[in-house]
């Protein structure tokens, strides 16, 4: 897995500036993750935890933008969100796939951008780090798909946030002794973006 994420930001650095001035733009991520599973008898977004990576967008569609982004996510759930003991807490670290559509408004004709935009979209996530006091590790499942929606706020051209909401769309734990086993996450995520 680290071969096939190491080949995505080598294929992203290598395209040249001609093929950004035609309407793709990158950006870096630097965000933060508060997260809860629904099942593990713990409540609130408790579990902080990084987003960081990369997004490339196709942005010359006018309002619209498509775009994939490549995430390191931390994700899970924690009785308390400080200092929380850990056998009170179940960590998740994935790889993450975002595939987003936007819609941009509040154009700022002086530097060619727009300030907001409101987003949803479709993740891909891969698990590959596991902290679970109390479950089986190896009845994780490793594949998780999950529904975004969200929104962003530009103060420059270079520079904004954005808040989302995300949501599995299937259990990311089973049992196979138990009758019922439910671990759905959630995750809210505020992010700093820094386009190039």
């Amino acid at each position: 897995m680290k071969r096939v994420f190491i080949l995505l930001i080598l294929c992203i650095s290598s395209i040249n500036s001609n093929v950004f001035s035609q309407g793709f733009k990158a950006m870096g991520i630097v965000g933060m993750n508060a997260s809860q599973l629904d099942g593990d008898n713990l409540y609130g977004f408790n579990k902080l935890g990084l987003s960081v990576g990369g997004r490339l967008s196709y942005t010359s569609l006018s309002i619209y933008d498509l775009s994939i982004e490549m995430l390191y996510s931390q994700r899970g759930s924690s009785t308390k969100i400080f200092n929380a003991d850990e056998s009170e807490k179940i960590s998740l670290n994935y790889f993450e796939f975002p595939v987003i559509f936007s819609l941009r408004d509040w154009l700022i004709e002086s530097d060619n951008y727009y300030k907001v935009r409101a987003e949803t979209g479709l993740s891909y996530g891969y698990l590959f780090g596991i902290k679970a006091p109390g479950f089986n590790e190896l009845n994780f499942r490793k594949h998780d798909v999950s529904w975004i929606v969200g929104a962003g706020l530009n103060f420059t051209k270079s520079i904004g946030i954005s808040v989302r909401y995300s949501t599995s769309l299937y259990n990311l734990y089973k049992d196979p002794a138990a009758a019922k086993s439910n671990l759905l996450g959630y995750f809210l995520t505020l992010r700093s973006e820094f386009s190039f």
